[in-house]
């Protein structure tokens, strides 16, 4: 049986999230659409087989991330089976949705591959633990870098986005922010606890670099996301320190919360954010959630299959609000929760929770493999969630599943 050499296979395992951002680099392997990621991950898993590891699946850690793929499963079914009446599903301008193969790329990228990984990641976390720790760093330092070019681009004034926030590679900033968050939260917090005098420079580099790549993405959602879970990393961390080390650090971080409040004050983003009438970020999300539920009420069970929002919201948009939306083109529902009951069903959303749940016991336990800074790095994603989708997209599914690995 073919050996990887010199304990290598664990450290290419723990460096793979270096490569989560970079799934926009894509191609074709016997015509089938591939990223780069995908690519490598391909090669990896072969690799896991040939080195002999053992996944063992009767663990009943496993039992939710069981019912995620076959709920996965079957909303691939509810698209291939449609609504019975032959009729190809179309945008509202006409144009053919490819309902089929969008569906079918989904769960190659999104659902089949991060898991994949997290089989790998877990088992070699469980055989040796201290990869966890080389795969935080690795993780991190693609957010150091997306953050580099992020602060190019506000140097420059070279931005891919027309509203002029850093995006970094990403055609969206709230990309940026989605992938960032959890990760200024986990090295700044890190940063604080680390005994290596390295570590820490290095942390505390990559967290300064992060949260400045964040507020010129000028996320709200993001910024709350990360205000949330740092308030809440502060409040645990008191239990460990002294409470005048705990009082500094919140009063710090409820100064930068207020400085950024007065930052936007008098914004045009501000005075859309708190816009609810006119059309504005938080009036199209109003609408969003509401054509959203419409579509859960007549899907209870198994909602509309995977990737499928985009076609049905353009759809009962007008029938559900009595008038055209203020945005025609939506890929997905703003909100973690109603995103994995629209394209997974209830099976499916009741796995995400069930996930989640069991992952974050790790907040209430002092864990010096930091499995606790993890578990808030998914609260993170999770109070993101409220206000975005942080799971449906190639790199914040690897970002998931490396929680999971984790926390599972």
């Amino acid at each position: 049986m073919f050996k990887v050499p010199g304990g290598l296979f664990p450290r290419l395992i723990a460096f793979f999230p270096l490569l989560f951002p970079l799934y926009f680099f894509r191609g074709t392997l016997l015509g089938v659409p591939v990223s780069l990621p995908e690519l490598v991950l391909g090669i990896l898993f072969v690799l896991f087989l040939l080195q002999g590891y053992e996944f063992r699946l009767r663990d009943w850690k496993l039992w939710p991330v069981l019912l995620f793929l076959l709920a996965a499963g079957l909303s691939i079914a509810v698209v291939f089976v449609g609504d019975g009446s032959g009729e190809l599903p179309r945008m509202v301008d006409g144009t053919e949705f490819p309902a089929k193969m969008k569906a079918l790329g989904i769960l190659k990228g999104w659902i089949v591959a991060p898991v994949l990984y997290f089989v790998m990641a877990r088992t070699i976390f469980r055989e040796k633990p201290s990869m966890m720790f080389w795969a935080l760093r690795a993780l991190v330092l693609s957010g150091a870098v997306l953050s580099v070019l992020a602060l190019v681009q506000v140097v420059t004034g070279d931005f891919l986005t027309p509203d002029m926030r850093a995006s970094g590679p990403f055609e969206s900033a709230n990309y940026l922010a989605l992938y960032l968050g959890p990760l200024v939260v986990f090295a700044g917090l890190a940063a604080v606890e680390s005994d290596s005098k390295g570590d820490r420079i290095f942390l505390g580099i990559c967290a300064v670099l992060g949260a400045a790549a964040l507020f010129f993405s000028k996320s709200y959602a993001g910024w709350i996301a990360v205000a949330g879970a740092g308030s809440l990393g502060l409040l645990l961390l008191a239990r460990r320190r002294s409470r005048k080390s705990f009082w500094i650090a919140f009063a710090a971080l409820f100064g930068l919360g207020l400085v950024l409040l007065l930052s936007q004050l008098g914004t045009d983003k501000f005075a859309q954010f708190v816009d609810f009438a006119g059309r504005s970020s938080s009036s199209v999300r109003l609408q969003i959630y509401e054509i959203s539920t419409a579509l859960i009420a007549d899907h209870p069970l198994l909602g509309i299959g995977m990737g499928q929002f985009e076609q049905q919201y353009q759809e009962v948009a007008e029938v559900v609000l009595g008038s055209a939306p203020f945005e025609w083109n939506m890929l997905h529902p703003h909100n973690i929760l109603l995103a994995f009951w629209l394209n997974m069903g209830l099976l499916g959303l009741g796995a995400f929770v069930w996930l989640c749940g069991r992952a974050l016991l790790w907040l209430t336990e002092r864990d010096k493999k930091e499995r606790h800074l993890v578990a808030l790095m998914l609260v993170t994603l999770l109070i993101h969630g409220l206000f975005d989708t942080p799971y449906f997209k190639n790199d914040l599914a690897f970002q998931f599943w490396l929680f999971m690995a984790m926390l599972l």
